[in-house]
């Protein structure tokens, strides 16, 4: 997957998670982000909302993980923070965009994408989150 990993600022920093893609470990990734956003002065609604987002985009990928893998990225620089959450999938099949949990992700986040690239006969599966915030440049 590395190929595929997702793009990072200059200067930012990194964490890079790799684990089972189990609904256990999901609380682990919402206080990371939690943490790095603290750190980073967001305020208590914007923290609150990253935490939202990635138990949403955690939840759209897990049931699609094909070897039971689940990596999550977390890059921030200021008041920038971008989580990248991916699994490899047998399929290119994902739920609609349109439905409740990308309607709910998209609003909890500056910016939402969801991809998906052939990879040695299966899918990586991934969606890359950005949450901007205000108080932080401040």
């Amino acid at each position: 997957m590395e190929d595929n990993a997702p793009l990072v600022q200059e200067g930012a920093q990194v964490i890079e998670v790799r684990t089972a893609a189990i609904p256990h470990v999901v609380p682990t990734l919402r206080t990371i982000v939690a943490d790095i956003a603290m750190r980073q002065d967001f305020d208590l609604d914007a923290v609150e909302d990253l935490r939202m987002a990635v138990d949403e985009a955690c939840s759209l990928l897990l049931p699609a993980s094909a070897d039971g893998r689940l990596t999550c990225v977390f890059s921030w620089n200021g008041p920038r923070i971008e989580v990248s959450v991916s699994v490899v999938a047998d399929s290119a099949d994902h739920e609609d965009d349109a439905g409740l949990s990308w309607q709910l992700l998209t609003a909890l986040a500056t910016t939402a994408e969801r991809t998906i690239t052939p990879e040695n006969g299966r899918y990586l599966s991934r969606v890359d989150l950005v949450r901007e915030s205000q108080a932080a440049g401040s």
